[in-house]
């Protein structure tokens, strides 16, 4: 049963001040709704696409199988207020891409036809006409992806017997075992006839090996497989959803998120290029407390998107990531923000993570990085109001935002200077369980984290703000007993090097 929403209130535009005074902001606009939570089930793909000439493409899933499309042109606002409906008859969106000559957008969508999934493609017809014209091109074709080359060539990526294949008008080449999870990704050149395909095994005593096979003239010809996996240098080499990519001219670079294999609360994002060496480069390392609660098909921290600058050669990257601190008390599980990172060199070495949006009662999913950066970063998102999936039971169904952000690239630091724009990383201290009982794992995360050498000191108030207990925290996990406290509220300040971190827990009886 769909709870009653004012969508008023949501509608407009949202000015996200990231700190105060700042020299920039990011912009998040509303540019329709969507009853779907799971918008990707895989990894990130193309739901928006910013050209410079045209303007800002963006697309996404509704209901049970209407596919939404807005356009922005440069310059103005989003054409259709809460967006326009592509087809008459239900499809399963698979992705978008634009038109390089042409400016318009193309879709790839499925939907069952005589007991078997057919691919379809949807065609605009002009830059943000929003008149779409469907041709079905094959047929036994699952998750359907749509990559556009240099010319308008256009490609696709599909499961088919549960194997990722190449598909073409009338060209169907198997490429590797996937499983009957959508763990794969397209990537494409502009700038050539490049396509590289990107895919996770799921299932059997290969889960979550990950490879990557190129073609560089339209499918005539292939390069061999790479088994990317093999070369990660971290234990964490698995992925669970598959990565993410896009090309600079003719080279690839893909982010991958990345776990052990079982661990889904501490995981890395991860970008892998040829050149220049080293080929892998950590982007990010995130981690939850143990018994966070993060929902189905999600990591710590998930679904990185990329994004280019080929005149500054920068790279950009952007991801949802899970706060234990932000528990949705519908459903139990933790709500997401969005993060982005920048690269601080020409060596492609990554800068420190910093958040786009901030804690509130949605949890952000989904977002997608348009490949095209200037000098602003061009997002998507969903702004889930019951965080979790109601197709599984997880809460009601609602009718979520779907945001456009954008955000100027100077608001994440390059590493090569000092950004006074952001504030300093702060230490963040948790408890967990919370409610506990007898005893909790305080977790310190962040800058002056105790060491053997640098002990912090953990202080316990109660309410009434009386101290209570009083440990040394040697580790940046401690457990500590509290048995001797009467079950109530108390508050938990952990100092080390002149830096103090706050949560308040829960003693249950």
């Amino acid at each position: 049963m769909m709870k009653s929403h004012s969508r008023a209130c949501l509608v407009g535009v949202v000015w996200l001040a990231l700190v105060a005074p700042a020299r920039a902001q990011a912009v998040a606009e509303t540019i329709g709704f969507t009853t779907r939570d799971r918008q990707m089930y895989g990894p990130a793909v193309r739901y928006l696409a910013f050209d410079s000439l045209s303007g800002t493409h963006a697309v996404w899933k509704d209901g049970l199988g209407s596919i939404r499309y807005n356009f922005r042109p440069r310059g103005g606002a989003w054409r259709w207020p809460g967006a326009m409906v592509v087809n008459s008859l239900p499809r399963t969106l698979g992705s978008m891409d634009v038109h390089v000559d042409r400016g318009s957008a193309m879709l790839s969508a499925d939907h069952m036809y005589r007991n078997t999934r057919v691919l379809t493609r949807f065609a605009d017809s002009g830059p943000g006409l929003g008149v779409f014209s469907e041709e079905q091109l094959a047929d036994d074709c699952r998750y359907t992806l749509v990559g556009a080359a240099n010319r308008g060539y256009y490609k696709f990526a599909a499961l088919s017997n549960e194997s990722l294949c190449y598909r073409a008008y009338s060209t169907r080449i198997p490429l590797g075992r996937v499983g009957p999870f959508p763990a794969f990704n397209l990537a494409v050149s502009k700038q050539s006839g490049r396509y590289g395909f990107i895919w996770a095994e799921t299932q059997g005593p290969d889960r979550g090996a990950f490879f990557l096979k190129e073609t560089p003239n339209n499918g005539q010809n292939w390069f061999a497989t790479s088994r990317l996996s093999d070369s990660v240098p971290s234990p964490r080499s698995r992925s669970l959803l598959s990565g993410c990519g896009a090309y600079d001219s003719t080279s690839v670079h893909v982010l991958w998120d990345l776990y052990d294999g079982a661990d889904v609360l501490h995981s890395q994002i991860w970008h892998y290029a040829k050149f220049p060496a080293p080929s892998w480069r950590l982007v990010h390392d995130y981690a939850c407390p143990a018994g966070t609660r993060l929902g189905d098909a999600a990591l710590a921290a998930c679904r990185p998107s990329l994004g280019l600058n080929r005149s500054r050669k920068e790279l950009y990257a952007v991801w949802e990531q899970f706060d234990p601190d932000n528990v949705d008390p519908v459903t139990g599980l933790c709500r997401a923000d969005i993060w982005a990172a920048r690269t601080k060199d020409a060596e492609y070495n990554w800068g420190p993570a910093r958040r786009l949006t901030f804690p509130d009662n949605t949890s952000k999913r989904f977002p997608f990085l348009s490949e095209v950066v200037n000098d602003t970063l061009h997002l998507i998102y969903f702004a889930d109001q019951v965080a979790g999936f109601w197709e599984q039971g997880q809460g009601h169904q609602t009718a979520n935002a779907v945001v456009y952000l954008r955000a100027p690239v100077s608001l994440l630091p390059s590493g090569v200077r000092a950004d006074d724009a952001l504030p300093a990383p702060r230490p963040a201290l948790r408890v967990c369980p919370n409610p506990c009982r007898d005893r909790a794992t305080i977790r310190v995360f962040g800058p002056s984290l105790p060491s053997r050498a640098s002990p912090a000191q953990l202080r316990i108030f109660d309410a009434a703000g009386r101290q209570v207990l009083s440990y040394p925290l040697f580790d940046s996990a401690s457990v500590i007993p509290l048995s001797s406290l009467s079950p109530g509220l108390y508050f938990g300040k952990a100092a080390a090097a002149g830096v103090a971190a706050t949560s308040s827990f829960v003693k249950s009886p």
